[in-house]
């Protein structure tokens, strides 16, 4: 397992460097909103809003890093603060048209680069990538609480 393992740790770092490079296309906004507006987003489908300290949670973030990214986020007019009217002391983070159409921008970007990877697999290879992805992603989560829990 070893030798697989390794392969395997190559080319998630190949990943995660495309990544890096996909990440910085000219954009408005720098590459780390785009992400944390689309947690807000998913997030603000539930009927209770979303809160930051629940993204932070969510995105395995530290709430200091969160907090800088909703105040960019509010300054460029792509998400709102909102009474929470469950807790006056709370806010609820809204995303608002322009942060909506920021999000259909970069999403119609990623679209088209993932049809041009992706020209050339069938849906099963699709489907059994993001299959396998999901998994490997669950399992590392999985991992790392072990292990940080042995930690302490």
């Amino acid at each position: 397992m070893d030798a697989v393992a390794r392969q395997l740790e190559d080319r998630v770092r190949d990943l995660l460097r495309v990544v890096r490079m996909v990440r910085q296309r000219p954009h408005p906004l720098p590459p780390g909103l785009i992400g944390t507006l689309g947690l807000i987003d998913r997030a603000g489908a539930h009927p209770s809003g979303c809160h930051a300290k629940e993204l932070a949670t969510r995105a395995g973030l530290d709430p200091s890093t969160v907090s800088r990214a909703v105040a960019a986020l509010v300054a460029h007019g792509l998400v709102e603060r909102r009474a929470d009217p469950a807790d006056g002391r709370a806010s609820i983070l809204v995303v608002t048209e322009r942060g909506r159409a920021a999000l259909a921008d970069a999403r119609e970007f990623y679209d088209r680069l993932l049809g041009r990877a992706l020209a050339g697999w069938t849906t099963e290879e699709v489907e059994a990538l993001t299959t396998a992805l999901g998994r490997l992603t669950t399992d590392i989560e999985g991992a790392l609480g072990s292990t940080l829990e042995a930690a302490r």
